[in-house]
């Protein structure tokens, strides 16, 4: 974990600490057609939405993006046109990460 950041595992939130321009990219493995988007502050950050059309393939977003200390950043179901499960096994027989933040 960088230091001008800080999450709790289990929890959507990731708090900015120390503000500057940062790489955030993020992927997930959904069970249906989705979309998701990065959100600063309860707000979507402009040109992050990604898409996924098939349960099968992986959902992938990057964005650059100016935080200030005490920024909030989330990763949410943005506009899918259902609920989205998350895969857990997928491609074997170990549970495997689902979504995650870099």
């Amino acid at each position: 974990m960088t230091s001008g950041i800080t999450h709790t595992p289990s929890t959507s939130q990731i708090a900015i600490i120390t503000p500057g321009i940062y790489e955030v990219t993020f992927s997930v493995s959904g069970t249906e057609s989705n979309q998701f988007a990065l959100f600063v502050n309860g707000l979507p950050v402009a040109g992050t939405i990604y898409g996924s059309g098939a349960g099968t393939q992986q959902n992938n977003g990057q964005a650059i993006i100016a935080f200030a200390a005490a920024d909030v950043l989330t990763l949410r179901n943005h506009s899918s046109a259902a609920a989205v499960g998350l895969a857990t096994v997928i491609g074997g027989t170990q549970a495997n990460v689902n979504a995650s933040i870099v």
